[in-house]
């Protein structure tokens, strides 16, 4: 499965910058999870694990062809507005925010170029839509260019310093960006952003969660799923053995920790941990820095790859659970409660729910990108078969 943590945009801006501690990210898992001080609700998981799941019948909405004009060369994100039949695709080939018609996959227009001037993007990195039709392109700088529903450009705000690497959509046309910022600091920081603000104050850094070292100086894993809900509730799955997803409310407090304990650990082969050292060493020979001689590598895989949720507060996740060509997508109700598996037979690197329907930033067998859909399934009992 094609994953999208770290950015293709994190590690080679960081590269180039001789940023040592984004090029790592490819390797670091923490294994703990501490949040102290709070008394969170808890959701235990009952249901289907992957060899059981239903699957689901898919099809080509933008099919992987390179004779499209223009075709999909790069793409990193996925979004979609059902009210108002759009589909989004962030294209890093050239940059570019695409938008289709959601239901004959035709393309409506192709928003801004590569640049620094309004309108234009610098290392794009990824997407998000409000439920007002407002959509978000953020920057590896921590540039957001907002697009109107009418295609017409609505406003360019800068979120803070870090490397920024998410956005998500919040209550009304507001925004989380999320942002790493490297030791001293080391911390990842949520910051609400609008089309001509951002707020001066993080509202929530991952502080309280553990992370992994760098040979020489502490470390930690800031590269995980991100999501949002209608209400502003952040929803993080940190790395680590546990399937594990955390809801921060507003205010930046832990309200739920949702869980399915009986996944077991996914852990990783010899081959690929191996093939992590060798990024790593090729992490440290980008920034200049010689090659420790032991490299410390996690051992598991985290649960869960993407996360997204849909227009009536539902969560799926993308998971790790799947081979190389198969994707477990599994969804939980708005309360938290786990309602179902799904497979895809595809190899899925981005999900994005609608009203009806699933979409699904995908490969072909010839490694070609495109974007497919399916029905969203309906729940007959608690296996959502």
């Amino acid at each position: 499965m094609r994953l999208r943590w770290p950015r293709p945009g994190v590690l080679s801006a960081s590269a180039a910058a001789g940023g040592l501690a984004a090029a790592l990210l490819t390797a670091a898992c923490s294994e703990q999870i501490d949040l102290r001080g709070s008394s969170p609700s808890a959701v235990e998981a009952v249901g289907a694990v992957a060899d059981t799941a239903a699957a689901l019948t898919t099809r080509w909405l933008v099919p992987p062809d390179p004779g499209l004009d223009p075709p999909l060369a790069a793409p990193v994100s996925i979004e979609v507005d059902a009210g108002r039949r759009r589909l989004f695709v962030l294209e890093l080939q050239p940059p570019e925010l695409r938008v289709y018609d959601l239901l004959d996959g035709r393309l409506i227009a192709g928003l801004g170029r590569e640049g620094d001037g309004p309108g234009e993007y610098r290392h794009p990195i990824d997407l998000a839509v409000s439920g007002g039709g407002l959509a978000a392109v953020l920057s590896v700088g921590g540039r957001v260019t907002y697009w109107g529903p009418d295609a017409s450009l609505a406003g360019v705000v800068r979120s803070g310093g870090g490397l920024a690497t998410d956005i998500v959509a919040a209550r009304g046309d507001s925004f989380y960006v999320k942002a790493d910022r490297f030791p001293p600091e080391d911390v990842a920081e949520f910051r609400v952003v609008t089309r001509d603000s951002v707020l001066d104050q993080p509202r929530y850094r991952d502080s309280g969660l553990a992370g992994t070292e760098e040979p020489g100086r502490a470390l930690r894993n800031h590269s995980y799923a991100v999501a949002a809900t209608a209400s502003g509730d952040l929803l993080l799955a940190p790395p680590g053995q546990e399937y594990l997803i955390l809801r921060i409310g507003p205010e930046g407090k832990l309200r739920q920790r949702i869980r399915r304990s009986e996944i077991p650990p996914l852990r990783r082969s010899k081959d690929e941990v191996e093939a992590i050292r060798e990024r790593i060493r090729r992490g440290f020979a980008a920034a200049g820095r010689t090659v420790p001689t032991r490299l410390q590598v996690p051992l598991y895989r985290s649960h869960v790859a993407r996360l997204a949720v849909a227009p009536d507060g539902t969560i799926w996740t993308l998971t790790q659970r799947g081979g190389g060509d198969v994707a477990v997508i599994d969804r939980f109700d708005e309360d938290g409660s786990f309602s179902g598996s799904y497979r895809v037979l595809l190899r899925v690197s981005e999900l994005a729910v609608g009203r009806d329907a699933i979409y699904f930033l995908a490969h072909s067998t010839l490694d070609v990108p495109g974007i497919a859909v399916a029905t969203r399934p309906r729940l007959r009992g608690t296996d959502g078969r």
